[in-house]
C-alpha cells in the first residue's frame, strides 16, 4: 500500500504493485503525475482505463489492444463502465442528446423535405453515419449536417481533426479532460478529469444558432470585416455587449443545467425541450425540485433564505424571489425571458449554398467529399427579440 499517490514510484528493478495487489507492469515506464486522486496512479495504473496487456514485459505487446482515450464511446463498456468505475452511466450518455444529435438531425431532414428517412429511422443519431455501408447514403439533409454540424458530438474522435476540432468529441473527455496539451507534456503531466466544468468548455459546441454561448458571456458575432473586440478561437469577429446577468454573478452552464439534463438520464430524447428539467421557476420560485421531480442538489435552504451553490467554487448566492408584477394575472402567459432577455442576435440574412463542382470536409468520414456548403450572410441585428407564442406562452425566438 501507498500513502500518497503523487509520491508512488517503483524503486529499481522492483514490480510495481497497485493497491488492489495486482501488478502494472506499465508503471516501469509511463511516470505521469495524475493530478487528481480519483484516477490516482497507484489505485488504477494505466491498464484499468488505456487496456492494453499490463503483464507484458515489451513495449510491443504490451500496448497491443491499448487505447489513447478512454473515454471513446466507441469502448467505454471496457473503460470508464467497468463495474467498479462509472457502468450506469455508458447508457446515459449514449442516449444523450449531445451523443445522438438526433434534434438537428431529425430537423434538417425536416427543413430538407426527407421526412422518408425520419419515418424508416425514427430515432436516427449521429452513430448510424458512422456505419459503413449505411442505407442512409445520398441524403441531402445528411450530408449538410455531416460537413457543417458534424463536429458537435460525443462520438467524434479526439484530436481527429486540427485547431479547434481537435478540442471537441472525444466522449466523456469532450467536458472533463482538463489541461492543455503542450502544458502537459512539458511537465510530465497526465491529463486531469474534474467535474467542475468551466462554461468555455460548453462554449466550444454552443455558439451557432442562437448563439446562446456567446450573448450569456457577453460577446456578438459581427457581420464581420469591421471593428471587433475580440477574435475567437476560430476566427470570427466578435464585438463586447452587456453580459447575462447570471455570467456577471459567476455563473457557469453546469450552475443551472443538471447533471441528467447535459449527460442523459438513460431516455432517447428527440429534442432539447424533452431533455431540459429547470427552467428560471425551478430556482426562483424555490421549487427545489426539476419539473421531473429530481432534488436540485445546488438550492440551498437557510435561516437567511435560499441560496445557490456555484458548482466551481462552491460559493454561496442568494436567489431573489419574483417581483410581486410578475406574477400579475396579466403576466401569466409570459416566461421569464420575455421580459427580461436583455437581447438576441437575429440572422434573417444568413443562407446557405451548395456547389457539386467543389468538395468538402466530411467530419464523419474525416475526408474530404464532393459537395461543398457555403454559409453567407447580408446582414445580422442585435435587438430586442421578437415574442412569439409556443404552448400557450409568450416567448423569445431568433432564427436558426
Amino acid at each position: 500500500m501507498f500513502s500518497s499517490h503523487s509520491k508512488f514510484k517503483p524503486k529499481k528493478n522492483e514490480i510495481p504493485v497497485l493497491t488492489t495487489g495486482q501488478p502494472e507492469l506499465c508503471l516501469l515506464c509511463h511516470e505521469e503525475k495524475i493530478p487528481e486522486k480519483a484516477h490516482a496512479r497507484e489505485v488504477l495504473g494505466c491498464s484499468s482505463c488505456h487496456l492494453g496487456n499490463p503483464l507484458s514485459p515489451t513495449k510491443e505487446t504490451a500496448h497491443q489492444g491499448i487505447v489513447k482515450n478512454p473515454s471513446d464511446l466507441r469502448v467505454i463498456e471496457k473503460t470508464c463502465g467497468q463495474a467498479n468505475c462509472h457502468p450506469g452511466d455508458v447508457k446515459k450518455v449514449r442516449n444523450s442528446l449531445m451523443a445522438t444529435n438526433h434534434g438537428i438531425i431529425a430537423r434538417l431532414l425536416l427543413v430538407f423535405d426527407e421526412r422518408k428517412i425520419l419515418e424508416n429511422f425514427p430515432e436516427i443519431k449521429v452513430l448510424d453515419l458512422y456505419k459503413e455501408g449505411s442505407p442512409l447514403k445520398g441524403s441531402m439533409a445528411l450530408d449538410y449536417f455531416r460537413k457543417l454540424c458534424g463536429s458537435c458530438h460525443l462520438y467524434l474522435q479526439k484530436e481527429k481533426f486540427e485547431g479547434l476540432l481537435a478540442e471537441k468529441g472525444g466522449g466523456c473527455s469532450a467536458c472533463h479532460l482538463e489541461g492543455k496539451k503542450e502544458d502537459l507534456k512539458k511537465k510530465k503531466i497526465h491529463p486531469g478529469l474534474t467535474k467542475k466544468i468551466h462554461l468555455n468548455k460548453c462554449v466550444k459546441c454552443h455558439n451557432r444558432s442562437g448563439r446562446i454561448g456567446f450573448t450569456y458571456q457577453g460577446l456578438y458575432e459581427t457581420d464581420q470585416g469591421g471593428i471587433y473586440d475580440k477574435l475567437w478561437i476560430d476566427g470570427r469577429e466578435l464585438v463586447e455587449i452587456e453580459p447575462d446577468v447570471h455570467f456577471k454573478a459567476g455563473l457557469h452552464c453546469i450552475d443551472c443545467h443538471t447533471r441528467e439534463e447535459i449527460m442523459g438520464d438513460g431516455t432517447f430524447y428527440k429534442n432539447i425541450e424533452e431533455a431540459l428539467e429547470v427552467s428560471c421557476e425551478t430556482c426562483h420560485l424555490w421549487e427545489f425540485k426539476t419539473k421531473k421531480g429530481r432534488a436540485l442538489s445546488q438550492l440551498i435552504k437557510t435561516e437567511k433564505g435560499v441560496f445557490q451553490k456555484r458548482k466551481v467554487d462552491e460559493k454561496l448566492l442568494p436567489v431573489k424571489r419574483p417581483s410581486p408584477v410578475c406574477q400579475e394575472k396579466m403576466h401569466e402567459r409570459l416566461s421569464c425571458s420575455a421580459c427580461h432577455a436583455k437581447y438576441m442576435p437575429q440572422c434573417m440574412g444568413c443562407h446557405v449554398r451548395y456547389d457539386p463542382r467543389d468538395t468538402h470536409l466530411d467530419k464523419i468520414k474525416a475526408k474530404e467529399t464532393k459537395g461543398l456548403w457555403e454559409e453567407h450572410e447580408s446582414y445580422r441585428t442585435l435587438e430586442d427579440p421578437p415574442l412569439a407564442v409556443k404552448n400557450n406562452k409568450i416567448v423569445p425566438i431568433t432564427p436558426g
